[in-house]
């Protein structure tokens, strides 16, 4: 075991020397050997994973190299975001891939042992977000034989370790090893100017005072779920026989049940519309959706630019396609939502704001996820800004 422990510590401090501002991340993450792993691999908690034998056919560098990879997935809270998306086991692979692209096109000129999946490979463009190349994915048929660990998409491995061990990372901890990491790679940029660009974006985007859209969203239309889930009603549908009656089971009294919303998401296919800014936020929007337990049978997708185009049961963003038509008037979208039968709850607008709104919309509340620095919806809408551009 100590020639095992003295190859890390080898890798580590290579991984140190050609990535200083990485040092607090690196020296972070708390070893454990996994026979039969085939590589390394992270959990959220900031465990590093081993397979013993890699450390005997991999060089230092590579050892190195890797340590680097699996620090990117932490600081880029990548289990967190999977999270937020909803990802689960069916597609825990999916997002370890959509992460590799997130950070790969910043580790091409590093020794990786397996290789580095890279999104050109696929034909994507580099430098867009791991939520991106999910959605992007969603099509493929996509399989990695060395998957990250949990650390990279957040759906535990067998191998975690109990999550009160004590060489755990808790959440607190982990910001304030990013806040470190983050104004670590400020200084490295101003003072060598060698932090590969990615990176640098990540830090200034962490570092920045910000209102974080994501979770804005996320508490605006869960709010909206909640005022209709919270709510109960009287049903007088027969109970479960084992539920019975007082007085006799021919007795039916009113039971108190609690309804589930049905939501309708109306996206701007318009022109202005780009198609990353438009896969970005239906991602979100599709994760906060499923976390919150809306299953596909009460949600329906409208396209619309000046006209509804498309009315389906499904939440894909490669299913939406873009009319390119130039105009846009969501007052019909919103219009034709609030006409489908059963009437959804909640409206969600996806838009660059460049659009007619209605007066005032009767009896549905909407939720506007605004994307780019648009015109502001009227003020019955609750409006949550998504930047256009940036990196989480």
């Amino acid at each position: 075991m100590t020639e095992e422990l003295e190859a890390v510590a080898a890798g580590r401090l290579w991984a140190v020397h050609r990535a200083p501002y990485l040092a607090t991340a690196l020296f972070a993450m708390s070893p454990a050997m996994v026979e039969g792993l085939g590589t390394m691999a992270t959990d959220r908690h900031w465990r590093l994973y081993i397979d013993p034998v890699v450390l005997k056919n991999w060089t230092t560098e590579e050892v190195g190299s890797v340590l680097i990879h699996e620090a990117h997935h932490l600081i880029r809270a990548h289990a967190e975001r999977a999270g937020q998306l909803g990802v689960g086991a069916a597609e825990h692979e999916r997002f370890n891939v959509a992460a590799d692209f997130e950070i790969n096109d910043d580790l091409r000129d590093l020794p990786l042992p397996l290789g580095a999946l890279d999104p050109e490979t696929m034909g994507f463009s580099s430098g867009d977000l791991a939520e991106n190349y999910f959605m992007l994915l969603e099509s493929k048929d996509v399989h990695v034989e060395f998957a990250c660990g949990s650390g990279a998409h957040g759906v535990r491995e067998d191998w975690d370790q109990n999550v009160d061990d004590a060489s755990r990372v808790d959440s607190f901890e982990s910001e304030l090893i990013r806040q470190q990491v983050a104004r670590d790679i400020s200084a490295a940029a101003q003072a060598l100017g060698t932090v590969p660009g990615g990176l640098e974006r990540w830090a200034k985007a962490f570092l920045r005072p910000k209102i974080d859209w994501r979770r804005e969203l996320g508490t605006r239309i869960r709010s909206g779920i909640d005022v209709v889930s919270g709510a109960v009603d009287y049903s007088y549908r027969r109970p479960s026989r084992r539920v019975g009656s007082p007085i006799g089971r021919d007795v039916i009294f009113p039971a108190l049940i609690q309804p589930i919303p049905r939501i309708a998401v109306v996206v701007d296919t318009s022109a202005s519309m780009s198609e990353t800014s438009l896969t970005r936020a239906l991602a979100e929007i599709n994760g906060i959706l499923r976390s919150s337990g809306v299953g596909r049978n009460r949600l329906t997708v409208l396209s619309c630019d000046t006209a509804v185009r498309t009315s389906q049961s499904v939440f894909a963003a490669a299913q939406v396609r873009l009319q390119g038509g130039g105009g846009t008037d969501m007052s019909v979208g919103i219009e034709a939502a609030a006409a489908l039968r059963p009437k959804p709850e909640l409206v969600v607008i996806v838009t660059d704001g460049y659009t007619p709104w209605p007066l005032q919309p009767k009896n549905i509340k909407v939720v506007v996820a605004l994307i780019g620095e648009g015109p502001k919806p009227p003020s019955w809408a609750h409006v949550v800004r998504i930047p256009a551009k940036g990196v989480t």
